[in-house]
């Protein structure tokens, strides 16, 4: 009998898309293409995911979105779990909505690049100049890389903000206070 890694059967998993059910063909390599991009920014693992996932399956242009959401959601856990860290979520609320992470002031930055060396989430990219590309992965109230721009670019919202933000969020997710 033949198991579930047998050659010429595909691997599928079932998964949500826009809130239906869905089979998808190569689930698993598609897993291991985004992770295979982790040293790129989210929006390069993304592409990745459904480059690898199309490949596979048929992705209707106007669901392309809801299947880009749904494979991301799944691929979250996976790559929280290989990278070490502990959740890509502040308690309980999506870690991608809660808008938490720096801001580069251009007019003072150098591009030294302290902050993206200090950085080990990879919230920033080095190239011509340091940018922000992976805002999401900022932890929440973590301001240590403003101690090593010794130009003083950087910024974050105020925790003021961030109260107000995380009690909207609350309530949206209706996890009470």
């Amino acid at each position: 009998m033949c198991g579930p890694n047998c050659q010429g059967k595909p691997n599928v998993k079932q998964i949500t898309v826009g809130g239906q059910s869905v089979g998808i063909s190569g689930f698993d390599e598609a897993m291991a293409c985004g992770l295979a991009h982790l040293k790129g920014s989210d929006s390069e693992q993304k592409k990745a995911l459904m480059d690898e996932l199309k490949k596979h399956n048929y992705v209707p242009e106007s669901r392309e979105a809801e299947y880009a959401a749904a494979i991301w959601a799944e691929f979250k856990p996976l790559r929280s779990k290989q990278m070490g860290w502990l959740d890509d979520s502040y308690h309980g609320i999506p870690r991608e909505e809660i808008e938490w992470h720096p801001s580069i002031d251009y007019s003072k930055c150098s591009s030294c690049g302290a902050c993206f060396k200090f950085c080990k989430r990879g919230v920033f990219t080095f190239g011509d100049r340091t940018e922000v590309t992976n805002p999401a992965r900022c932890v929440v109230t973590c301001t240590g890389c403003l101690s090593s721009c010794k130009e003083g670019a950087l910024s974050f919202p105020t925790l003021v903000d961030l109260r107000e933000q995380l009690k909207i969020l609350r309530e949206k997710y209706n996890l009470g206070k």
